[in-house]
C-alpha cells in the first residue's frame, strides 16, 4: 500500500497564499489544481470524516445539489494515495472546475461553506486519507481484497 503524501501542517504550506475564496454575493468557477486539488466525497462519508478529523481541517466546501463535500488539499498531495481504498471519493486536479462560494456563504439553497476558511484553506492530507479510509469502512463495510 503506497502511503498519502504528508504536507507539513504549518502556515506556509496551509495558508491562503495567493488564493482567497470569491467576495461578493455570488459562487465562481475555479480552476483545481493551481492553489489547491479538490477530494470530492459523498455527504454520508464526509459527514463521519469530518466528525474524526475534529478541528484539523481546512476549508470545507458543500454542494447539497450533488450531495457532496469538498476537501481542499495542496495540488498533487494525494498522487500517492491508494484509491481503491476510497471507493466514491475522487481527487480533483488540473483540468477540474469546482464551484467555490463567496467567503461568507454559509447557508442557502447552493454551494456553501460547511467549514469556512479562516487562517487556513487547506486540509493536511495524510489525517484526511486516514478520516475517509475509517469513514468508508464504516459507511461501506470492509473492502475483500480480490485475489490477482
Amino acid at each position: 500500500m503506497a502511503e498519502p503524501l504528508r504536507v507539513p501542517a504549518n502556515a506556509d504550506s496551509l495558508n491562503f497564499g495567493s488564493w482567497a475564496p470569491p467576495s461578493g454575493r455570488n459562487a465562481q468557477l475555479q480552476p483545481a489544481g493551481e492553489s489547491w486539488d479538490a477530494v470530492r466525497v459523498p455527504r454520508f462519508i464526509g459527514k463521519q470524516a469530518l466528525e474524526l478529523l475534529g478541528g484539523d481541517v481546512g476549508a470545507v466546501i458543500e454542494n447539497p445539489f450533488d450531495g457532496v463535500l469538498f476537501w481542499l488539499i495542496a495540488p498533487g498531495a494525494a498522487a500517492a494515495w491508494d484509491m481503491s481504498r476510497l471507493p466514491g471519493v475522487e481527487v480533483w486536479g488540473a483540468t477540474a472546475y469546482i464551484e467555490v462560494p463567496p467567503v461568507g456563504c454559509r447557508r442557502g439553497p447552493g454551494v456553501r461553506w460547511r467549514v469556512p476558511p479562516r487562517d487556513r484553506h487547506l486540509t493536511d492530507p495524510a489525517p484526511l486519507f486516514a478520516a475517509l479510509q475509517t469513514a468508508t469502512r464504516e459507511a461501506l463495510g470492509p473492502r475483500e481484497e480480490v485475489p490477482r
